[in-house]
């Protein structure tokens, strides 16, 4: 017999990880520039890639992987925010 999962608390609380407390804004995040320690990370037209087009690809990238095993997004507009707002919690830029 399985139970089911109840969060009794923000599932995005991670207190367990070592996590930076977040002194950047969401839109400024979004417009800031992904930092990496390796130069070849990115494979783009561009010099920089900023947070928001990572959170874009990774969206559409994961979409595809969804819609390919056979699942239905239902609300897409709130899994694309559940996922730039995962992200944003687990950057390492404060």
């Amino acid at each position: 017999m399985s139970k089911e999962v109840q969060y009794t608390s923000n599932p995005l609380n991670f207190p367990n990880l070592l996590v930076p407390k977040k002194t950047m804004s969401y839109q400024r995040w979004w417009e800031s520039t992904v930092k990496s320690d390796n130069p070849d990370f990115w494979k783009s037209n561009k010099d920089t890639v900023t947070h928001g087009e990572y959170v874009v690809d990774f969206y559409y990238k994961l979409k595809v992987l969804i819609n390919e095993s056979g699942y239905v997004i239902e609300d897409e507009k709130q899994f694309k925010d559940e996922i730039a707002t995962l992200i944003y919690h687990l950057s390492n830029e404060e």
